[in-house]
């Protein structure tokens, strides 16, 4: 992974690859986990950072992948051609 900072012209890079216009800057840090106009805000002005967890969360955005839980560990293997790292009968307590 790169060690260079996001700009702010990747991120709106990125809102545009999403298919979001710079008015939908909500919807877009929304899908990341960012919450809140103002830190929505500083994201796209870039008076913040943004955060690893952030930066990964915006390819796994990209790239289709649901918001990981156990019962989608099946389904995340089959996509990388993986066996699951963890069993179905391994979820149920």
């Amino acid at each position: 992974m790169s060690k260079r900072d996001l700009t702010t012209t990747d991120f709106r890079a990125w809102l545009q690859s999403m298919g979001l216009s710079r008015s939908a800057t909500g919807v877009g840090a929304g899908l990341i986990g960012i919450t809140g106009r103002t830190r929505a805000s500083e994201t796209a002005t870039g008076k913040r950072e943004l955060t690893l967890t952030e930066r990964l969360a915006m390819s796994a955005v990209r790239a289709g992948l649901n918001p990981w839980q156990p019962e989608y560990e099946t389904e995340l293997a089959e996509r990388f051609g993986e066996p699951p790292a963890i069993s179905r009968d391994s979820t149920a307590a």
